[in-house]
């Protein structure tokens, strides 16, 4: 039985864009405590994603100019306590996808619930 590509989005994809707007949010000069509660995750899961030990960025995000150029949006949209990205994971999904962060040929290696459903 193929794997849903949504879980890989949950399992790797997701902590990755945390960890990279956990850091964009830091540098903005905002607290742990503070970026924790705007991702609605623990302070302790931002001091792990400052340090690296958690939510491993790829040179295949930072180098990808439309993903980051997508990513700093949403972290703008974090900041500004207009954007809930725990609710956001179809579309993070589609922009990975879309902005090719996994090769395709790696990604018709799962399931992909949106196309099963019919909407791409």
């Amino acid at each position: 039985m193929s794997e849903l590509f949504c879980s890989k989005v949950i399992s790797e994809i997701i902590p990755s864009f945390r960890a990279i707007i956990a850091n964009k949010l830091l540098e903005k000069g905002m607290t742990q405590k503070e970026v924790s509660k705007l991702l609605g995750i623990t302070q302790p899961a931002i001091s792990q994603y400052k340090s690296g030990l958690r939510g491993l960025v790829t040179d295949n995000m930072l180098k990808n100019k439309k993903f980051m150029e997508y990513l700093n949006n949403v972290t703008e949209s974090v900041y500004n306590n207009s954007l809930d990205i725990n609710l956001k994971t179809c579309e993070i999904c589609k922009a990975t996808r879309k902005f090719e962060v996994i090769k395709e040929s790696d990604i018709k290696k799962f399931l992909c619930l949106l196309q099963i459903a019919g909407s791409n």
